[in-house]
């Protein structure tokens, strides 16, 4: 695990975002655009054949590694020709091989490639994240809400005083996750949630400004896991992001593996966040230590953590 300070590109706010996010003309701009639905345009156009000359662009642009994808790169020496789309290309799917995921039952792993930011969850359900106050309330509720008051309260409560992780992906991060543990979806509250939203950026400079992990599209689900208890999952849609794609367990197989894929991301920079009850989790130390200096790298299943 590198557990090194993160370098300065991944803490990066394109010029666009700068503006937008950063200035008042900006924030009245991106209404406007958010408005006119321009991201569900831009999200159409990168699933369409027209944007696939922009897949070599990017692939040189943030020095991705193609390796693991070695079908793609021995086709064409770009490794581009089978793609359809750049959306094709993004949400490409790494061979079994290629994924390495810790098999120790008692070891918290890594639900992505991301950024990983470490906080507290207080007794009121409430915690901090870059200069905001969020509620555990504003996670479950929004546009598009399908659970009535009383059963939420019950949700929100279970995770009092417990632990809350952000893994914040990047556009160059691969964009599927995977379940951290055995377990299985309960029969009262386990399928997936999804609450309608904007699609605000999730770069630096936007979650500074805008309570970007609420008011952004979203979906959740309470898993039910071997070693760390009943956990919260909620995926965090963004800027051009138009899907959050969950594999949906049928009704004769609810049960997952460590491993498992969950889903995907559609297009472009996301967040996965991971709601703890108390005392059932304890990060490593290493972690500890480097989320004092910023967000640490982590990487598909790695081992980040223990059971309490």
């Amino acid at each position: 695990m590198n557990m090194a300070k993160i370098d300065e590109k991944a803490n990066h706010n394109d010029a666009s975002v700068e503006f937008l996010y950063g200035t008042r003309l900006g924030k009245i701009l991106l209404e406007f655009i958010l408005a006119l639905k321009i991201p569900k345009l831009l999200g159409a156009f990168l699933r369409s054949p027209c944007s696939h000359f922009y897949i070599k662009k990017f692939i040189r642009k943030n020095g991705i590694d193609m390796s693991d994808f070695q079908d793609y790169v021995e086709a064409n020496p770009a490794g581009t020709k089978k793609f359809r789309s750049f959306n094709d290309f993004f949400t490409r799917k790494k061979p079994d091989s290629a994924l390495k995921v810790d098999a120790e039952k008692t070891h918290l792993i890594s639900p992505c490639d991301s950024l990983l930011s470490v906080y507290k969850i207080s007794e009121d359900s409430k915690f901090h994240i870059k200069g905001f106050d969020y509620s555990l309330s504003d996670f479950f509720c929004g546009e598009g809400a399908d659970l009535d008051s009383s059963v939420l309260a019950e949700q929100i409560k279970r995770f009092d005083g417990g632990d809350c992780l952000v893994f914040r992906l990047c556009a160059t991060d691969y964009h599927r996750f995977c379940y951290f543990d055995d377990g299985k979806h309960p029969d009262s509250i386990g399928e997936n949630h999804f609450l309608e939203g904007k699609l605000y950026s999730v770069q630096p400079k936007a979650y500074e400004n805008f309570r970007i992990y609420t008011k952004n599209r979203r979906s959740w689900t309470i898993l039910e896991t071997a070693n760390f208890g009943n956990v919260a999952q909620v995926e965090v849609g963004a800027f051009s992001v138009g899907g959050i794609v969950n594999h949906l367990p049928s009704e004769s197989k609810k049960n997952f593996r460590r491993g498992d894929e969950k889903g995907y991301f559609d297009l472009h920079g996301s967040t996965i966040v991971l709601l703890f009850e108390k005392g059932k989790i304890r990060l490593r130390d290493e972690i500890l230590e480097s989320w004092k200096n910023g967000e640490v790298r982590v990487k598909y299943g790695e081992w980040i953590g223990n059971s309490n």
